[in-house]
């Protein structure tokens, strides 16, 4: 299938295949989505089926991604009353591992980050999201309909604004904007004033009307149109659109959702390869049927009919490889940064793309690929791009960032660097400059 035949005049023979490969390889999964869509539009001999649900056998209710909705809501303890959502990949058919949309986006990642039984509150929040990425409703109507406490409604809530783009199901522009600068202050990026402004003076920043704003607050005319130069940079109005790769400037960051997830088990720990379970492809019947009688086919139909099912073939073979790819580098990548998963950031050891080739035998180019622009959902929770678990410095600046947020007079890199050898970090002066520089903290006499 992927055909690297040897030469003596060009050695490896890179075949369209391969190249596919590498191209799926790269994508996260709402870009590979996009590529799944576009190739269901030119190869009519690949489809896509529902995957099919029966109604529960308990209660007979719809059933949707594995979950009655009626009876979800009375289990406190474990989802050993519903069938495995990855229990259903059965050849000639293979899931799709990219969501439809934002929506199937947040899903996916709230059926791997939340309680079984809380999910049917999930599906009623996502549901009540207009095209924006607004909520619609209010958490106190989420719990009369499901008839839940409202506290177990906002602590879901709170995770989707965790997991979705920042300021999702916010109320309004106001509060996704809020929600944005908080976030970008949390990285060590803001700008002074701009929470004040958005908060209580949005309307007049978005009519230019600096002068009044900057009377009110008794700050310069400047300061004002520098808010307004950062939230047009930084910000966005709806949080829906950090979900569009044409919509994010480069420096805003965009919504991932996570490619995989990593669960703590009884030993260790595990690795699913996360998917859409509505999504499934398959090779059209039709076509299929149409192979084996090519006798009654003219040339140009028999020629049609071979190429699209060999094409069809090659890019499901494709899909199986991506996923299988990330599912052996997400199983080393658990067991090497054991420490890291159990105990935090300050835990993370050196690892390289290299290593991780020569254990899975695979070049160092697939998996740059296979992890570049990738997200794991870790076991507490949280979305880390796949990139940092090659980045071993992160735990040295973590204690950085913690010197310096408890210094009671600003200390010099000198200063810092013998503190961090204390701890068991010896580094130079001039990388703790790099180090600071880094985490956007400003030099000792700007602190």
């Amino acid at each position: 299938m992927f055909d690297m035949a040897m030469s003596p005049e060009l050695g490896t023979r890179i075949t369209p295949a391969l190249l596919n490969l590498a191209h799926l390889l790269a994508m996260p999964n709402l870009e590979l989505h996009q590529a799944v869509q576009i190739e269901l539009e030119e190869n009519p001999a690949l489809e896509e089926i529902e995957a099919y649900e029966p109604p529960c056998e308990r209660c007979h209710g719809p059933v949707i991604e594995g979950l009655c909705l009626r009876c979800a809501l009375d289990i406190t303890g474990s989802d050993r009353s519903h069938p495995s959502l990855g229990d259903a990949a059965l050849d000639p058919l293979l899931f799709v591992a990219a969501p439809q949309n934002l929506i199937e986006a947040l899903l996916s990642d709230l059926r791997a980050s939340l309680p079984a039984h809380e999910y049917p509150i999930a599906l009623e929040l996502v549901g009540n999201l207009d095209d924006r990425g607004f909520l619609a409703i209010e958490p106190s109507d989420v719990a009369l309909t499901l008839q839940v406490d409202e506290a177990r409604v906002l602590a879901v809530l709170a995770r989707l604004r965790e997991l979705g783009p920042p300021g999702i199901a916010t109320r309004d522009t106001r509060e996704c904007l809020l929600a944005q600068i908080d976030m970008l202050a949390a990285q060590g990026i803001g700008c002074p004033h701009a929470r004040t402004i958005v908060d209580a003076h949005l309307e007049d920043l978005g009519a230019r009307r600096f002068t009044s704003i900057a009377r009110r607050l008794h700050i310069s005319h400047q300061q004002v149109e520098a808010v307004r130069n950062f939230v047009r940079r930084y910000l966005w109005p709806f949080p829906a659109m950090a979900a569009d790769p044409n919509s994010v400037p480069p420096q805003r960051t965009r919504y991932r959702s996570a490619d995989i997830a990593i669960r703590e088990a009884e030993q260790g720990f595990t690795v699913e390869v996360l998917h859409s379970p509505q999504r499934l492809l398959r090779l059209s019947p039709l076509y299929q049927d149409l192979a084996r009688h090519t006798a009654s086919l003219s040339e140009g139909e028999r020629i049609h009919v071979q190429q699209y099912i060999a094409r069809a073939r090659v890019f499901l073979a494709n899909l199986r490889q991506r996923q299988s790819t990330l599912q052996r580098i997400g199983e080393v990548l658990v067991v090497r940064q054991e420490a890291f998963l159990r105990h935090g950031i300050r835990h993370m050891v050196p690892l390289t793309r290299t290593e991780i080739a020569s254990e899975l035998g695979l070049h160092e180019s697939t998996i740059s690929r296979a992890t570049a622009d990738k997200t794991a959902l870790l076991p507490n929770r949280t979305l880390l791009p796949i990139s940092e678990f090659f980045i071993a410095t992160r735990g040295v600046q973590d204690v950085l960032r913690e010197l310096i947020a408890n210094e009671t007079t600003p200390l010099s890199d000198d200063e810092l660097a013998r503190q961090l050898a204390k701890r068991g970090y010896p580094i130079a002066r001039r990388t703790v400059a790099k180090y600071r520089d880094a985490l956007k903290i400003p030099r000792t006499h700007l602190r």
